[in-house]
Parts: C-alpha cells; sequence; structure tokens
C-alpha cells in the first residue's frame, strides 16, 4: 500500500528551549493533522536536553521528527536541514517557524488557508496593518531599517522583508533549494523573500516577541554587503 502524501511540514530549528518546548509543542500538535509533520532541527547548540524531550516525544506522536543534524554550522543550515527534510518527504506545504513562541502557532491555519487558496509562499508580516514587533528598539530599529532598505534598493513590495515565519508550496521551495542563500546569518530570510516575488505571494500579519537585545555585529556587516549584491544584480 502507497503511503498518503504529506500535507504540511513545519520546520523549527531548536536551540536551548528546555523551558518552553513541551508547551511549544502542544500548541502546534494541536493544530496538525495526521498527515502532517514537525521537524525539531536539532544539533550541537541544544544542550540542556531540549534533545531528549523532543525524542521522546517523538516516539510518542509519529507526526513529530527529532532531525539531528550534526552537520550544521550555522542557523541557515538548520533551517536548510529541516526544508530539505520536508521536501524529500513529499510536504506538499512547508512551513518554517522559530520556537519560544516568538512565532504564535496559533497563526498556522492562516498560513495553510494562504496555500489552500493557491499562494505560493505566504511570509509573515510585522509591519502590515495588525502586526508588530515587540522585542528590543535596536532590534525593530534593524527590522524596519532592513525592510525600508530592501524595499528601496530592490524594489521590493512586501511590507516585511528580514522576518521568518514563512510557508512554501512545493514549487517555491524547490526554488529556494536550487537557488541557495548567500547569507550565513538573519539576513537569509530577506534573500528568500527577495526570491519569493517571482511567485504568487501574500503575507500574514503577526505579533512578534523577542527579548534579545540585537544581532552581532558581524551578521549586520554581512547583511549590508549581501542586500548590495542583490541590489546590482537587481540592476541588471
Amino acid at each position: 500500500m502507497n503511503r498518503s502524501p504529506l500535507r504540511l511540514g513545519v520546520v523549527t530549528p531548536l536551540g536551548n528551549e528546555r523551558d518552553s518546548i513541551n508547551a511549544f509543542l502542544d500548541e502546534v500538535t494541536a493544530r496538525l493533522q495526521c498527515d502532517d509533520r514537525w521537524y525539531g532541527v536539532l544539533d550541537h547548540v541544544a544542550r540542556d536536553g531540549t534533545r531528549e524531550i523532543v525524542t521522546a516525544r517523538a516516539r510518542t506522536d509519529d507526526r513529530l521528527v527529532a532531525l539531528w543534524a550534526p552537520q550544521n554550522r550555522c542557523v541557515v543550515d538548520a533551517y536548510f536541514a529541516g526544508y530539505r527534510a520536508a521536501y524529500a518527504a513529499g510536504c506538499r506545504w512547508i512551513l518554517e517557524m522559530d520556537a519560544g513562541f516568538s512565532h504564535p502557532p496559533e497563526r498556522i491555519s492562516e498560513f495553510i488557508a494562504a496555500m489552500e487558496e493557491g499562494y505560493d509562499f505566504a511570509g509573515g508580516s510585522r509591519f502590515s496593518p495588525g502586526g508588530a514587533h515587540r522585542s528590543p528598539w535596536t532590534r525593530r530599529i534593524l527590522s524596519y531599517g532592513g525592510t525600508l532598505l530592501a524595499r528601496v534598493l530592490l524594489g521590493s513590495r512586501m511590507t516585511d522583508m528580514t522576518s521568518g515565519f514563512e510557508c512554501f508550496n512545493r514549487t517555491a521551495m524547490e526554488h529556494v533549494l536550487a537557488h541557495g542563500v548567500r547569507s550565513r546569518a538573519n539576513f537569509f530570510q530577506t534573500e528568500i523573500r527577495h526570491m519569493m516575488h517571482r511567485f504568487r505571494w501574500k503575507e500574514i500579519p503577526f505579533v512578534y516577541l523577542n527579548d534579545r537585545p540585537t544581532v552581532g555585529r558581524k551578521a549586520i556587516g554581512e547583511s549590508f554587503r549581501i542586500l548590495f549584491h542583490l541590489a546590482f544584480q537587481h540592476e541588471h
């Protein structure tokens, strides 16, 4: 008997999430069907028992996959390990979201609805009506400033060019996997959203919560270099 195709694959890179992972998984699994999968991407960053918690839960719930990826060298590797696993498993739609409730699980249904409407890509937006960026002012400035620069230099029409919380159909994900990204840090989300302009896209407003003060200077410098590289390509 052939296995039924999978519907939704949720990809979540994990760090040290011991204090919140059980509550997070409770919220996510409450919104998954039997033909959905959640891929928790684990590597050597997780040192507080998160891997053991996720592995134990995966033994009792077939929808949960503890994906051990020790080859990861950065957060971008973790995301792409999850993308590839969900794509290879045949998931019709692939949703990436962070753990720790910075991306609210209650919004999952809106991403699914966008896919059912025929969109290739649905991107979470903190800056469209109904969205909010509840973080230290340094992060808000970087996120909004990055979006403004991307809109000016790349001709972007999205209201948020620096966020995660995104859903792809197989065609859009195949494009991302085939082309890859240059960034090894946060800017990879902007690269992906720049790619998605050639597809049918929609933004989903959400409230983003993050209490970390900022991103590193190296990541900020990389973001500017790649942004201007993309802008040069855009002009030609």
